[in-house]
C-alpha cells in the first residue's frame, strides 16, 4: 500500500488555483506516514479545510481511504455525535454511529473543520484510548448484536465477546483549527495533543500572492497591503478576485471595484480596530478611490467597525 507524496498535494493545489508552501506539504505527508492525525492551525482564509480535503483526496487515489467524511465541530458536540448512542425507532432502541464510527466502517478518513469549536474532552471521550493504540468496549450494541461494539487498533488484541470493529493503521484524522476565533476555542487537553501532530498553514509571502492573482481579478493585488494590518490568508483574496472578474464584466470602474470588494471581503476582517488604527485603514486605500468612493469608505469604516475616523 503505498503513500502518496509532497508533490502530489502540489500538484493538487495548483490544478484548484491554491498556493501552499513545500514544507507544510512535506510536514503534513511526513506525520501522515509516521502514523499521527493531524491539525492544522492558522489564521482564517489560509487554504487550511482546501489543504485538508486534498490531502483525503490523494490518499483516495493512493488507495489508503476509500474517500473522506467531511464535518463541522460545533460546541454542542458530545460523544453521542462522534461515537455514537441510543437513539428511538418504532423498533425500540437502536445503536446509531457517529460520526468517527461512521468513518472507520465505511474506509472514509475524517475530516473536521473548525475543531476547536467543540469541547474537546467532552466530544473526544472513549475515542482517547483508542487513539492511543489500545482497544475500548463501547456500552452498546448494533442491531441483531449480542454482544457489545468495541473498537480495536490494528495490532491490538480484541477483547473478548464483543463486536468488534477493526481501526486501520492507515485511518487517519485530519482537523483544522482557526486560532483567530478566540470567542469559541476550548481549551485542548496535552493528553488528546499528544495524539495529533500540530502544522501550520500560514500565509504566503508577497511574490506568493502575485502568483495567485492573476488575470481579469489581478486588480485586488492593489489591496495587498491591508496584510499589514491583518494576517490576510490567499483565500481571502481569492474570493475577492473572482468577484472582481465578475465585475468587470459588467463594466464597474477600478475605483467602484476596488471599494466593493474592500467593503464585501476586507472590511469585516478589521473587527475591534480603534480609532487609530482605523484611520491608518483608511489612509491606506483612500488613494485607490475616487472622491465618491472615498466618502462611502468613510462613512462604512466609521459604521462597521464603529469607530471615529481622525482625518
Amino acid at each position: 500500500m503505498r503513500s502518496f507524496t509532497a508533490a502530489e498535494l502540489k500538484s493538487a493545489a495548483e490544478q484548484s488555483g491554491m498556493y501552499f508552501p513545500t514544507y507544510v506539504l512535506d510536514q503534513l505527508v511526513a506525520a501522515i506516514d509516521a502514523g499521527k492525525h493531524v491539525i492544522l492551525t492558522g489564521p482564517p482564509g489560509t487554504g487550511k479545510t482546501t489543504l485538508a480535503y486534498m490531502a483525503a483526496e490523494v490518499a483516495q487515489q493512493a488507495m489508503l481511504c476509500t474517500g473522506y467524511l467531511p464535518t463541522t465541530a460545533t460546541t454542542e458536540w458530545t460523544t453521542f455525535e462522534t461515537i455514537g448512542g441510543l437513539q428511538p425507532t418504532a423498533e425500540g432502541l437502536i445503536y446509531r454511529p457517529g460520526l468517527f464510527v461512521e468513518a472507520i466502517e465505511s474506509g472514509r478518513w475524517l475530516v473536521i473543520d473548525e475543531l476547536n469549536r467543540s469541547n474537546f474532552d467532552r466530544a473526544f471521550g472513549q475515542l482517547f484510548t483508542v487513539l492511543s493504540g489500545q482497544p475500548v468496549v463501547l456500552p452498546f450494541k448494533r442491531k441483531g448484536q449480542p454482544n457489545p461494539l468495541s473498537l480495536v487498533p490494528t495490532g491490538a488484541e480484541a477483547p473478548r465477546d464483543t463486536d468488534v470493529i477493526r481501526l486501520p493503521s492507515r485511518w487517519r484524522i485530519i482537523a483544522t483549527m482557526n486560532v483567530f476565533d478566540k470567542n469559541l476555542l476550548f481549551e485542548m487537553s496535552y493528553a488528546l495533543m499528544r495524539r495529533f501532530a500540530f502544522i501550520e498553514v500560514g500565509t504566503p509571502d508577497e511574490a506568493s500572492y502575485q502568483r495567485l492573482l492573476q488575470g481579469p481579478g489581478a486588480i485586488v493585488t492593489h489591496l495587498l497591503p491591508l496584510r499589514n494590518f491583518s494576517d490576510l490568508g490567499p483565500a481571502v483574496y481569492l474570493d475577492a478576485a473572482r468577484y472582481a472578474a465578475r465585475r468587470k464584466q459588467d463594466g464597474a470602474s477600478d475605483s467602484r471595484l476596488l471599494y466593493e470588494v474592500f467593503y464585501a471581503y476586507f472590511l469585516p476582517q478589521f473587527e475591534g480596530f480603534d480609532d487609530l488604527r482605523a484611520t491608518k485603514l483608511y489612509r491606506t486605500v483612500e488613494g485607490l478611490f475616487d472622491p465618491e468612493e472615498q466618502a462611502e469608505a468613510q462613512r462604512t469604516i466609521q459604521g462597521v467597525l464603529g469607530v471615529e475616523l481622525t482625518l
